[in-house]
């Protein structure tokens, strides 16, 4: 039976140190589920300093480690979580930075959001680093690297993470459709805690069991979700500008627009907003 409401998962090697990238600065006003991905470890949990639960499981990636997250919810049926968070095995963070996250994830009654990433890590998306000052800014979709889901979402999910090893493409194509389709549309990044990646970003370089590579599994979920959301029972809930800046679909030519619109409208706002910083101090 779960102590908490939501469910941390920290991959692990199953070697080197257990949460050897995590700072227990405090108690964790969550659940923290210690994942060997290695399958190798025969440790068990009571020998872990700070882990509630141990799952040892083999698998290639993220998609697998969801699947395999999904078996073990699937099997506890005491488990009662509202939200679960994927974190990777170097990702560096602090323990009452994640406290607050929940905190300010429960006060905005968020479906989805991840921590902020620091501005010197390795990152794929620089709309995720941390922006000093802010407490969160909303989104259309999380990362892999840290998603937390809420577990309606997660087991939504759930049917297409079988299809890919890495799990790329769940986040950026498929849960902005199921947050729709669930009318659960709120996500975002929450600057008041931050985490570190440690190691350069290798997921898409490599291929996986399945005969694909991290490209074309994104590509694959993207076209699931474009068929879902074609759907008779689904399609008058999605509308083109939608299908084009979330599933780029449509006029080439208007989602370059509206990409670049966006990106002004934000470099002005940020200029607007150091300008009035200035001002200030002045």
């Amino acid at each position: 039976m779960n102590k908490h409401n939501t469910l941390v998962i920290v991959t692990w090697d199953g070697i080197s140190t257990p949460f050897n990238f995590v700072h227990f600065d405090t108690n964790p006003n969550f659940d923290l589920l210690l994942f060997d991905y290695s399958g190798a470890t025969t440790r068990n949990c009571d020998s872990i300093i700070n882990a509630d639960f141990l799952l040892s499981k083999k698998t290639e990636n993220k998609g697998q480690v969801y699947q395999e997250i999904k078996h073990y919810l699937n099997e506890n049926k005491s488990f009662n979580y509202s939200y679960i968070g994927i974190m990777d095995d170097d990702l560096l963070f602090k323990i009452s930075e994640f406290n607050y996250m929940l905190q300010v994830a429960n006060l905005h009654d968020l479906h989805v959001f991840q921590p902020a990433i620091a501005r010197d890590s390795y990152y794929s998306h620089r709309k995720c680093l941390q922006q000093p000052g802010r407490i969160l800014t909303y989104t259309d979709w999380v990362e892999m690297m840290a998603p937390f889901y809420h577990i309606t979402l997660f087991n939504a999910a759930s049917p297409y993470f079988p299809l890919v090893n890495s799990g790329q493409g769940i986040d950026k194509f498929m849960m902005p459709c199921l947050q729709i389709i669930h009318d659960m549309n709120n996500t975002a990044i929450i600057h008041v805690a931050m985490i570190k990646h440690c190691r350069p970003i290798r997921s898409h370089l490599r291929l996986y069991s399945n005969g694909l590579t991290g490209d074309q599994e994104i590509e694959l979920i993207r076209q699931k979700a474009i068929q879902l959301v074609n759907k008779e029972e689904y399609k008058q809930l999605f509308n083109a500008k939608f299908h084009r800046t979330i599933l780029y679909e449509g006029n080439v030519v208007l989602r370059c627009y509206e990409l670049y619109s966006l990106a002004f409208s934000n470099l002005f706002r940020n200029l607007i907003a150091k300008a009035k910083e200035l001002t200030h101090f002045a």
